[in-house]
């Protein structure tokens, strides 16, 4: 059986690649989330993301993929005792008044469970990185953040998805998202 990753990444190589070609998609996937009223009709950060994350080397993922935040247990980006250190995709908008919004992505396949803190700490990381990133060299300034989960409808009734501003589960990501894999 492959890695996580490796099973996931098909899903998340679908998701980037409709974001970076389709502001149609750009505005389906903040649909909903208070960033919508700014950042409906923006424009990706593909070259400037791609940059930033690799200015000293390529990393094994794609530029767009696995932002962690570190490992140390002091880190205010999670909840105590969590191993929640990292958004499986984030990828950056830039609206027309050139604020930027940081759009972080979780993905569960259809019954994954959540780790202990771990949906917590979605929105922890993205306020925490807003305000940290000029200390962090591989991440894009930016203004403004906002958290998606895409998930299996399963998910529905779990209480913790409140910890993100949109949810998407598979089925409505394979209507809009013409490469998104089957098997959800």
């Amino acid at each position: 059986m492959p890695a996580y990753s490796g099973k996931a990444q098909p899903y998340l190589d679908a998701i980037a690649e409709s974001v970076f070609a389709s502001g149609f998609v750009r505005d389906w996937l903040i649909k909903g989330t208070p960033a919508a009223s700014h950042y409906t009709g923006s424009s990706v950060l593909i070259e400037e993301q791609r940059a930033q994350r690799w200015q000293t080397r390529p990393t094994k993922q794609p530029f767009w993929a696995n932002y962690w935040c570190g490992l140390d247990s002091r880190c205010t980006c999670r909840v105590p005792d969590s191993k929640g250190l990292e958004s499986d995709a984030i990828f950056f908008f830039r609206n027309s008044a050139e604020r930027v919004l940081a759009v972080h992505v979780e993905f569960k396949h259809p019954g994954e469970r959540f780790g202990y803190g771990q949906p917590e700490a979605y929105p922890l990381r993205a306020a925490c990185f807003a305000k940290t990133y000029p200390s962090r060299k591989t991440l894009n300034a930016h203004h403004d953040w906002t958290t998606v989960i895409f998930c299996g409808s399963e998910t529905a009734s779990d209480p913790r998805l409140k910890n993100f501003e949109r949810v998407i589960y598979h089925s409505e990501a394979a209507k809009v998202i013409e490469a998104y894999p089957n098997g959800y």
